[in-house]
Protein backbone atom coordinates (compact mmCIF):
# COMPACT_ATOMS: atom_id res chain seq x y z
CA UNK A 1 0.00 0.00 0.00
CA UNK A 2 1.71 3.39 -1.63
CA UNK A 3 0.83 6.53 0.61
CA UNK A 4 0.48 9.59 -1.55
CA UNK A 5 1.40 12.78 -0.11
CA UNK A 6 -0.01 15.57 -1.37
CA UNK A 7 1.44 19.22 -2.41
CA UNK A 8 -1.32 20.72 -0.37
CA UNK A 9 -0.27 18.84 2.96
CA UNK A 10 3.65 18.98 2.49
CA UNK A 11 3.09 23.26 2.01
CA UNK A 12 0.40 22.61 5.35
CA UNK A 13 3.25 21.00 7.28
CA UNK A 14 6.33 23.28 6.43
CA UNK A 15 3.94 26.40 7.16
CA UNK A 16 3.11 24.88 10.84
CA UNK A 17 6.82 23.82 11.21
CA UNK A 18 7.95 27.28 10.69
CA UNK A 19 5.09 29.35 12.08
CA UNK A 20 5.65 27.11 15.30
CA UNK A 21 9.30 28.10 15.40
CA UNK A 22 8.82 32.11 14.83
CA UNK A 23 6.25 31.78 17.67
CA UNK A 24 9.07 30.08 19.93
CA UNK A 25 11.48 32.24 19.36
CA UNK A 26 9.06 35.55 19.65
CA UNK A 27 7.91 34.20 23.09
CA UNK A 28 11.14 33.69 24.19
CA UNK A 29 12.32 37.56 23.24
CA UNK A 30 8.95 38.50 25.38
CA UNK A 31 10.45 37.02 29.07
CA UNK A 32 12.27 39.25 31.15
CA UNK A 33 16.34 39.61 29.55
CA UNK A 34 18.56 42.19 31.27
CA UNK A 35 22.06 42.32 30.81
CA UNK A 36 24.11 44.65 33.16
CA UNK A 37 27.34 46.28 31.77
CA UNK A 38 29.89 48.32 34.30
CA UNK A 39 31.38 50.98 32.22
CA UNK A 40 33.04 53.02 35.17
CA UNK A 41 35.08 52.60 38.14
CA UNK A 42 33.26 52.35 41.42
CA UNK A 43 35.08 54.12 44.77
CA UNK A 44 35.92 52.21 48.31
CA UNK A 45 34.98 54.71 51.05
CA UNK A 46 35.33 53.43 54.91
CA UNK A 47 34.15 54.97 57.76
CA UNK A 48 34.24 53.70 61.74
CA UNK A 49 31.11 52.98 63.23
CA UNK A 50 31.03 55.76 66.41
CA UNK A 51 28.22 53.25 68.08
CA UNK A 52 29.87 50.02 67.12
CA UNK A 53 33.71 49.81 68.14
CA UNK A 54 34.33 46.33 66.46
CA UNK A 55 32.48 47.37 62.99
CA UNK A 56 33.29 49.97 59.99
CA UNK A 57 30.80 50.87 57.23
CA UNK A 58 32.32 50.34 54.13
CA UNK A 59 30.85 51.97 50.49
CA UNK A 60 31.44 51.41 47.13
CA UNK A 61 29.60 53.92 44.86
CA UNK A 62 30.34 55.02 41.16
CA UNK A 63 32.71 57.16 40.68
CA UNK A 64 30.53 58.72 37.77
CA UNK A 65 27.34 59.00 37.50
CA UNK A 66 25.42 56.44 35.06
CA UNK A 67 28.64 54.04 35.74
CA UNK A 68 26.22 50.74 35.25
CA UNK A 69 24.24 50.29 32.04
CA UNK A 70 21.15 47.99 32.03
CA UNK A 71 20.23 46.25 28.58
CA UNK A 72 16.96 45.06 27.80
CA UNK A 73 16.86 42.20 25.45
CA UNK A 74 13.26 41.66 25.46
CA UNK A 75 10.50 42.98 23.60
CA UNK A 76 8.61 44.20 26.26
CA UNK A 77 9.50 47.17 28.80
CA UNK A 78 10.80 45.74 32.09
CA UNK A 79 11.09 48.04 35.54
CA UNK A 80 14.05 46.86 38.61
CA UNK A 81 11.93 47.93 41.54
CA UNK A 82 15.12 47.16 43.74
CA UNK A 83 18.44 45.17 44.13
CA UNK A 84 20.68 43.48 47.18
CA UNK A 85 24.37 44.21 47.52
CA UNK A 86 26.84 41.09 48.37
CA UNK A 87 30.63 41.76 49.42
CA UNK A 88 32.64 38.86 48.90
CA UNK A 89 34.90 38.34 51.45
CA UNK A 90 38.01 35.69 52.29
CA UNK A 91 35.65 34.46 55.70
CA UNK A 92 32.26 35.09 53.60
CA UNK A 93 29.70 36.64 51.75
CA UNK A 94 28.15 39.69 53.34
CA UNK A 95 25.03 41.42 52.61
CA UNK A 96 24.84 45.11 52.59
CA UNK A 97 22.34 47.70 52.27
CA UNK A 98 21.53 49.37 48.61
CA UNK A 99 21.20 52.85 47.77
CA UNK A 100 22.18 55.20 44.92
CA UNK A 101 23.80 58.22 43.84
CA UNK A 102 22.45 61.35 41.97
CA UNK A 103 18.50 61.24 41.10
CA UNK A 104 18.71 57.21 40.25
CA UNK A 105 15.87 56.70 42.35
CA UNK A 106 13.85 53.04 42.03
CA UNK A 107 11.96 52.21 40.20
CA UNK A 108 14.41 51.92 37.02
CA UNK A 109 11.92 51.25 33.86
CA UNK A 110 13.99 49.94 31.09
CA UNK A 111 11.97 50.48 27.47
CA UNK A 112 11.83 47.64 24.76
CA UNK A 113 15.50 46.64 23.49
CA UNK A 114 16.69 49.53 24.96
CA UNK A 115 18.90 50.35 27.69
CA UNK A 116 19.31 52.84 30.92
CA UNK A 117 22.21 53.87 33.19
CA UNK A 118 22.58 54.42 37.03
CA UNK A 119 24.43 54.71 39.43
CA UNK A 120 24.48 52.32 42.34
CA UNK A 121 26.16 52.48 45.92
CA UNK A 122 26.09 49.58 48.31
CA UNK A 123 27.17 50.03 52.05
CA UNK A 124 28.78 46.88 53.69
CA UNK A 125 29.09 46.32 57.89
CA UNK A 126 32.35 44.54 57.98
CA UNK A 127 34.66 43.87 61.18
CA UNK A 128 36.76 46.90 62.41
CA UNK A 129 40.09 44.96 61.36
CA UNK A 130 38.51 44.54 57.29
CA UNK A 131 41.69 45.36 54.63
CA UNK A 132 40.10 46.36 51.29
CA UNK A 133 41.23 44.37 48.92
CA UNK A 134 42.89 45.62 46.00
CA UNK A 135 40.06 45.07 43.70
CA UNK A 136 36.80 44.07 45.99
CA UNK A 137 34.19 41.85 44.30
CA UNK A 138 30.42 42.41 45.10
CA UNK A 139 27.60 41.56 44.04
CA UNK A 140 24.16 43.20 42.97
CA UNK A 141 20.80 40.93 43.20
CA UNK A 142 18.37 42.88 40.82
CA UNK A 143 14.18 42.13 41.22
CA UNK A 144 12.25 43.07 38.39
CA UNK A 145 8.47 43.39 38.90
CA UNK A 146 7.08 40.61 37.30
CA UNK A 147 9.70 39.22 40.46
CA UNK A 148 12.47 37.51 38.18
CA UNK A 149 15.70 38.27 39.45
CA UNK A 150 18.89 38.77 37.95
CA UNK A 151 22.77 38.15 39.30
CA UNK A 152 25.36 40.28 38.29
CA UNK A 153 29.70 40.40 39.66
CA UNK A 154 30.68 43.46 40.00
CA UNK A 155 34.61 44.72 40.80
CA UNK A 156 35.80 48.24 41.78
CA UNK A 157 37.82 48.89 39.36
CA UNK A 158 35.65 48.27 35.54
CA UNK A 159 37.46 44.95 33.69
CA UNK A 160 38.24 44.86 29.82
CA UNK A 161 38.03 41.77 30.15
CA UNK A 162 34.20 40.15 29.98
CA UNK A 163 33.56 37.33 32.63
CA UNK A 164 31.15 34.92 33.49
CA UNK A 165 28.45 35.77 36.85
CA UNK A 166 29.42 33.37 39.41
CA UNK A 167 26.62 30.60 39.55
CA UNK A 168 27.45 29.39 43.32
CA UNK A 169 26.36 33.14 44.78
CA UNK A 170 23.39 32.92 42.00
CA UNK A 171 22.03 29.54 44.05
CA UNK A 172 23.34 31.43 47.63
CA UNK A 173 21.83 34.69 46.33
CA UNK A 174 18.56 33.45 45.56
Amino acid sequence: MEIQLSPELAISGVSLALTSYFWLVRIRKERPNLEFVQLSDFQFSCRRDPERENVKRVCLQQREVGGVLIVNHSLRQNSIISFECYLDTPANLVQGEWGYTSDDKPPWNVGPETSIAFSPACFFDVPADFVEPENPVFYLRFRTASGRKFVKRFTKLQSSVRSEDDPILIQQAA
